[in-house]
């Protein structure tokens, strides 16, 4: 399994961690560059025109030190949201960086005991423009707000299958 040492709770997440998690983001699409660095310049174009990010010289030293201060992070809600915008801001591989980015902040939510957040379809304008570098308060307050809709979703799903305590105090006890 591919993320057997990363699921533990208390281990500290490391680089080849991220780059584990990355590998079934890639498997079907290209399985060759599964564990490896980006060997060219990327950008994507945005509203805002084009953003490029770092060079694929300097993918090694920083995704040394985004693993030193994730190793070292809580397993909480903004350690997962700001885990998953510094992933992006050094956008270490070809593709699948954002796919594996949604990854990592779901294995620390997961991990903190949290349920995974998924962007919505109609959530995506609002996800791209929060991941702008300007932005960071938007996308933050956009997770946590997918965030505290799962968390309902899950309590209304236990609402929903435990007995209420009016029922549980009929019932006849041994």
């Amino acid at each position: 399994m591919p993320c057997a040492r990363a699921c533990r709770q208390g281990t500290p997440l490391t680089e080849m961690d991220v780059r584990t998690l990355r590998s079934p983001v890639v498997q079907r699409s290209d399985p060759e560059i599964a564990g490896r660095y980006a060997d060219r310049g990327r950008f994507v174009l945005t509203d805002a025109g084009r953003r490029s990010f770092p060079s694929p010289a300097k993918v090694p030293a920083l995704i040394g030190d985004f693993a030193a201060w994730l190793g070292a992070a809580p397993e909480a809600p903004a350690t997962a949201f700001a885990a998953h915008r510094r992933l992006v801001e050094i956008h270490p591989f070809n593709d699948g960086t954002g796919r594996t980015a949604r990854l990592l902040m779901n294995l620390i939510l997961l991990r903190g005991g949290y349920p995974p957040v998924a962007v919505r379809p109609e959530d995506r304008s609002a996800y791209v423009l929060g991941l702008q570098p300007a932005e960071p308060e938007s996308f933050d307050r956009l997770l946590y707000e997918r965030l505290d809709a799962m968390l309902g979703e899950y309590l209304s799903a236990l609402q929903q299958a435990l007995p209420s305590p009016a029922a549980k105090a009929r019932e006849p006890t041994p």
